[in-house]
């Protein structure tokens, strides 16, 4: 059946692949020359500052796993491997940074206990499956800076972004200098919301029109403090585990970038 799956794959020419346009594959799918593994992270949907969480899950290293579903295609420079969720969660991450660092897609904790975490405003409990990304932030210590960005659970596809698509956040007119706002606008915003057409569908308001009305404190509000806004929201807040004056100033290039793009699109 697997086999037939990877045929499939060769025939839509990954190439060609829009974000996320290809399923994966249900976790007891036999999987040629692979074999699930066990692997131990700092769990950041369940740690808090100066408290890890270690948990072991199951699964199989993310590279071997890729080059199995999409070819070498997604080992392109500059390419944006694209994880989506059921919910229309939508973690585009840079092929340079999986060929970096060891990440995981694993669909089971290791030790027998429930594949799920508990998840804000009300610390219900979710299952992670069927998939879920995680990275060996043990070994790999700078990583925990990032905390759960990149870590996208509940994924059923998985794709390379289109590049053309892709060029949608630097529209022609756009100087280069909102080059980083529109790399961290991607990094931490475009999960769940759109700008020009590219992103989730969680949320799926289009951050361009959206911080045309905003002035840099509501929408530093929004970012910095979601619950403070609305403590219902499952919002995350804007890189919660760096210095405050940092956090600061990325709230101010993707602002900055945000408003000039949404004043192109008057």
């Amino acid at each position: 059946m697997f086999r037939l799956f990877a045929l499939a794959l060769c025939c839509l020419g990954v190439a060609r692949a829009a974000a996320a346009d290809l399923p994966l594959p249900p976790p007891g799918a036999h999987l040629d020359g692979l074999t699930a593994i066990p692997i131990t992270v700092i769990e950041p949907h369940e740690s808090k500052p100066f408290k890890p969480v270690e948990v072991t899950y199951k699964g199989y290293p993310a590279i071997p796993l890729l080059d199995h579903l999409l070819g070498e295609g997604w080992r392109a420079p500059e390419a944006l491997v694209a994880f989506e969720a059921k919910d229309g969660y939508l973690s585009m991450i840079p092929s340079s940074r999986l060929l970096q660092y060891v990440a995981y897609l694993v669909y089971a904790n290791a030790q027998g206990s429930d594949f799920s975490i508990e998840t804000p405003p009300l610390n219900h409990r979710v299952s992670l499956g069927p998939w879920y990304l995680v990275w060996d932030n043990v070994v790999q210590s700078e990583l925990r800076a990032d905390g759960a960005t990149y870590w996208p659970y509940q994924i059923t596809r998985v794709g390379v972004v289109d590049r053309a698509r892709l060029a949608r956040l630097m529209p022609p007119m756009l100087p280069e200098r909102y080059k980083e706002g529109a790399q961290l606008t991607l990094k931490y915003c475009l999960s769940c919301h759109q700008l020009n057409g590219v992103g989730g569908s969680k949320m799926p308001i289009d951050l361009g029109q959206w911080a045309a009305g905003q002035s840099f404190a509501s929408m530093a509000t929004w970012v910095l403090d979601p619950s403070g806004k609305n403590p219902l929201t499952s919002m995350p807040p804007l890189a919660p585990e760096r210095p405050a004056a940092e956090r600061q100033r990325l709230a101010r290039q993707i602002y900055g970038y945000l408003r000039a793009v949404g004043a192109l699109n008057k």
